[in-house]
């Protein structure tokens, strides 16, 4: 026998795997080789926001009988106790669940099979962030053996996800705190933000759900993040183009167009100097600041890109910016009614505007109210200086008053 011998780690790939999901299946192979019958893994994130729990993670991927779903806390009563108690929760038989509200995702798990859980609850300085769960298609599988192994691993991918996901929301923060310590906070206001990110995940979701677009739940959850971050670029377009409300004239134009190669040259250099490179989808940032203003039919800027060369995280931004643009008061213009709003786009989706985008945001009009009900503007910061809206860019009404 030799005096040394080396042995590789199951978890030698995790470093250099470039997705949440990636990373999930490696762990999921290595906890399979100590508890083989742990069939499956998965991770929601829960918005604090509007206390929805979502899918992200599962491994495995194709095997998952819960994609592109959501759900209330409130209305999911056996996850409400998991997250007031803050305790992990093991349920030996599925099938004795009392029927509940949240029936909809327990059915959706027995009827593929899995008979018995294990729920950890992610927490991030003591707050609800997610949740963990682990499933086996044997009933009271999850004895002190198994607890062992599952009690290691279940924080270990909850602080791995945590972990990143604060590396993306540090870059978030970052690009939203540029715009708030310049003049022009008022272009890009808080709830704009939320409201503007939540319609481009109701799109993304939409398309998914209809089957025009292959986007797993990790893909939507960085639309989510990504696309309120489209117009960091007019941090550096002068104060007098931002406030005119008139129509440009065509330096004045060519200046403000600059905006979108202006924020792809922000984002590159906070990518390169504080080593976000890795971070999940990060080209979807790019792509979102680059190609919010290209056209279906080429007229856009600043490449003249057309259809499907447009990434489709581009084209989703555009229709949600657009809409809360349309229906969020101005100064110099009064709020658009959701149908009225919804027209426009239509009538932009003929040339301009993704068409499928468009529908899905319609099919979503329940959706669209609820976020518009639960981040409202503020009446006082509606009365802020008159800062240039995209809607005002690509419909070309910018020299009258929207009514």
């Amino acid at each position: 026998m030799e005096p040394v011998s080396f042995r590789e780690s199951p978890l030698a790939g995790l470093a250099s795997a470039r997705t949440f999901q990636e990373k999930l299946l490696l762990l999921h192979q290595a906890l399979k080789l100590r508890c083989s019958g742990i069939d499956r893994i998965s991770v929601a994130l829960y918005d604090d926001k509007t206390t929805m729990v979502k899918t992200f993670l599962a491994s495995p991927a194709k095997e998952n009988p819960l994609q592109n779903y959501r759900i209330a806390l409130d209305k999911a009563p056996s996850l409400l106790e998991v997250a007031t108690k803050g305790q992990p929760r093991v349920v030996n038989d599925l099938r004795l669940l009392e029927p509940s509200s949240d029936s909809t995702h327990t059915q959706s798990i027995l009827g593929h099979g899995f008979c018995s859980s294990y729920t950890h609850p992610m927490l991030h300085d003591d707050a609800l962030a997610g949740f963990v769960f682990f499933d086996s298609m044997h009933k009271r599988y999850f004895r002190e053996r198994v607890m062992e192994q599952v009690e290691l691993f279940a924080p270990l991918i909850s602080e791995l996800v945590m972990g990143s996901l604060m590396l993306n929301r540090t870059l978030t923060a970052a690009l939203r705190t540029s715009v708030a310590l310049t003049k022009l906070h008022d272009l890009e206001s808080g709830n704009h933000l939320e409201r503007m990110s939540r319609y481009a995940r109701l799109i993304a979701s939409r398309l998914v759900s209809l089957g025009l677009a292959q986007l797993d739940d990790e893909q939507l959850e960085h639309i989510f993040l990504f696309a309120p971050l489209h117009d960091v670029g007019k941090i550096g377009i002068p104060e007098h183009i931002l406030n005119k409300p008139g129509k440009l004239d065509s330096q004045e134009r060519e200046v403000m167009n600059a905006h979108t190669m202006l924020g792809r040259q922000i984002v590159d250099d906070l990518i390169e100097n504080f080593g976000f490179e890795t971070l999940p989808y990060i080209d979807y940032l790019r792509n979102i600041t680059e190609s919010h203003h290209e056209t279906m039919d080429g007229s856009g800027y600043p490449h003249g890109l057309q259809g499907e060369e447009i990434a489709l995280e581009a084209r989703i931004t555009a229709v949600s910016d657009i809409f809360d643009a349309l229906t969020s008061r101005r100064p110099y213009k009064k709020v658009w009614s959701n149908d009225q709003a919804f027209a426009m786009l239509q009538l932009m989706s003929i040339d301009k505007l993704d068409k499928d985008c468009v529908e899905a945001l319609l099919d979503c009009a329940d959706d669209v109210a609820l976020v518009q009900r639960r981040f409202v503007d503020d009446p006082l910061q509606d009365d802020a200086a008159p800062v240039r809206t995209d809607a005002e860019d690509v419909t070309g009404q910018a020299d009258v008053t929207l009514q």
